[in-house]
């Protein structure tokens, strides 16, 4: 079996025109790195929903910004967006010094968004209503952005030391193609995952093709650190 793999940063829409390039008459099935909405974990805690609204704010934003039709729609082959871990799983797997040591920077990203009574850019005297909508602008970008940085760090984490996501993506796949009898598939993927993906892959006796995204460079400098 052969799986293309197509890196992307994922509000692109010239790495999703890139992806649309693999898929041809030889192609029997397209998958997507993305993962069943099941969100309910079996105990809820504190920790587990500030993950959840975390990274749930981070998908909203990526949604936004991409606002890319839906792939189904654009392609003529099967398509399976639900191989990547579950997020109640994927949380039950993280140290809990992670989770505390990330949800301790990010509260204080959070409250000092909350707390501080004005911003000003240093060593630049502006008047008070530019200096109220910095304030204003940048209270919101910190508020909203701690919300992503606790799921942020820790997903980083996990990539980086223990990648149960890309093994994971690997099985699902594996499993669905032999199961469905596909001799050939494109794999779309952010760039990060191209450092181990493709590897774990070829330990399952897959032929492997990479294709970076737009972004390659920042996917270079991933395996580089991952190694």
């Amino acid at each position: 079996m052969k799986a293309i793999f197509q890196g992307e940063c994922h509000i692109s829409s010239s790495d999703r025109e890139s992806l649309f390039d693999q898929i041809d008459e030889d192609v029997d099935a397209l998958f997507v790195e993305n993962r069943e909405d099941a969100v309910s974990p079996d105990d809820w805690s504190f920790g587990y929903l500030s993950f959840l609204v975390s990274a749930l704010t981070f998908y909203w934003l990526q949604a936004f910004l991409g606002s890319a039709p839906q792939i189904e729609d654009e392609v003529d082959v099967p398509v399976f967006d639900e191989i990547d871990t579950p997020l109640p799983e994927l949380y039950s797997r993280l140290p809990l010094s992670w989770t505390a040591s990330a949800g301790l920077f990010a509260g204080l990203v959070f409250l000092y968004g909350i707390f501080t009574p004005e911003m000003t850019i240093p060593f630049v005297s502006t008047p008070s209503i530019l200096t109220s909508l910095y304030t204003i602008i940048g209270k919101l970008l910190l508020v909203v952005g701690s919300l992503i940085l606790f799921s942020g760090i820790l997903i980083f984490l996990e990539e980086r030391y223990m990648g149960s996501r890309d093994s994971d993506m690997t099985r699902s796949v594996t499993k669905i193609a032999t199961e469905n009898g596909y001799q050939t598939v494109v794999v779309s993927c952010g760039d990060m995952h191209l450092a181990r993906l493709p590897m774990l892959f070829e330990e399952e006796d897959w032929d492997v093709e990479v294709n970076e995204s737009s972004f390659g460079r920042i996917g270079k400098l991933w395996r580089f650190m991952i190694k």
